[in-house]
């Protein structure tokens, strides 16, 4: 064993030795990877790292992550531009805190829209277009393949018997032109999915973007639903009626409270004798409106559902049924006999 030290890339820059071992990852850029491979004057060596790092018993359980391929890393080293990314072309995020729930939904939107302008995914399309080109292969090695039946040489194509289709010039054709197109439609396939992977690399400050302002909306739908359930405004209660008691019952109250107290605050809505108001003119307002229309009567439906079961189970049973943490604490017959 040859025992030598290990030096990061920025720090072989100027270094010039006979051999050189490089650790790939794939999240080198073009830069720094030529900057590894002119080191060494006779041998240099690229070694990809294509699994996870070895785990103690004390650490933590990773999930497994699909193995990249070694190639692909490098591929995806050599198409990555190294170039600085200054401060005034860095993206700026704003403070989401600070934001009302209007201008929320307004970045929301525009990055909805941004999102929206990526290419489809078409990852499928391009598995049966493969398996579909592979079928198309093999029908067409089978097509010329000779038989043992046909006679050598040119005799064979002046057979024109109807049981030998594979042994004639345009079976081999059609064979071929279906090859073809099949080759051209994945080539197609793998280009869009190529061009997508670049508009996702390119763009890739959008999803989280996007992620934290739905989280922060939701954040604060659920923070005025409680909000709501401990004031119990009179236009809230005339809408949505009681807290009902149930867990499901009471989340689905808060969320069509926040959606109420939400649609009041963003159109300053100030009717006192109705929630939502007066019907709306502008159509964002209306489907506004609308939403939290449908909230109200989802709540709506299912207290009715709930009133109706309670009025058709007999007293006597609704009395007996013990509460589901008493049900849980009494031991069942198996544990008994047991």
């Amino acid at each position: 064993m040859d025992l030598a030290y290990a030096t990061t890339g920025h720090r072989a820059q100027g270094l010039t030795r006979g051999r050189a071992l490089v650790r790939l990852t794939g999240s080198e850029d073009v830069n720094w990877l030529y900057v590894q491979l002119s080191r060494a004057r006779h041998d240099t060596r690229l070694y990809a790292v294509v699994g996870p790092e070895p785990q103690g018993a004390g650490e933590l359980d990773l999930p497994d992550r699909e193995q990249p391929d070694g190639y692909l890393q490098l591929a995806q080293a050599l198409s990555r531009a190294g170039s600085q990314t200054l401060a005034i072309d860095t993206p700026s995020r704003p403070d989401l805190q600070r934001l009302s729930t209007a201008e929320l939904r307004a970045e929301r939107d525009r990055l909805r829209r941004q999102l929206d302008q990526a290419p489809r995914d078409r990852g499928r399309k391009l598995d049966r277009a493969t398996t579909h080109r592979q079928q198309v292969e093999a029908a067409l090695a089978a097509h010329q393949q000779p038989t043992a039946r046909q006679p050598p040489g040119m005799l064979r194509w002046l057979r024109r018997g109807g049981d030998q289709p594979a042994g004639m010039p345009g079976g081999v054709a059609v064979a071929t032109q279906q090859a073809n197109r099949a080759y051209d439609r994945e080539r197609e396939l793998r280009q869009h999915q190529q061009h997508r992977a670049g508009w996702l690399e390119a763009n890739a400050h959008l999803g989280p973007a996007y992620r934290d302002i739905v989280r922060t909306l939701a954040w604060q739908r659920r923070a005025t639903g409680v909000a709501v359930e401990t004031d119990r405004p009179g236009d809230v209660l005339e809408a949505l009626g009681p807290v009902p008691e149930s867990t499901r019952g009471r989340r689905a109250w808060r969320q069509a409270a926040a959606e109420i107290v939400q649609y009041r605050r963003s159109y300053q809505i100030t009717d006192p004798d109705r929630a939502l108001g007066p019907e709306p003119h502008d159509p964002a307002q209306r489907a506004a409106r609308q939403r939290a229309r449908g909230a109200i009567e989802r709540v709506q439906a299912k207290q009715r559902t709930a009133n109706r079961t309670r009025d058709t189970q007999p007293t006597s049973e609704r009395t007996s049924q013990p509460r589901p943490h008493q049900q849980r604490g009494r031991p069942g017959p198996e544990r008994a006999a047991g």
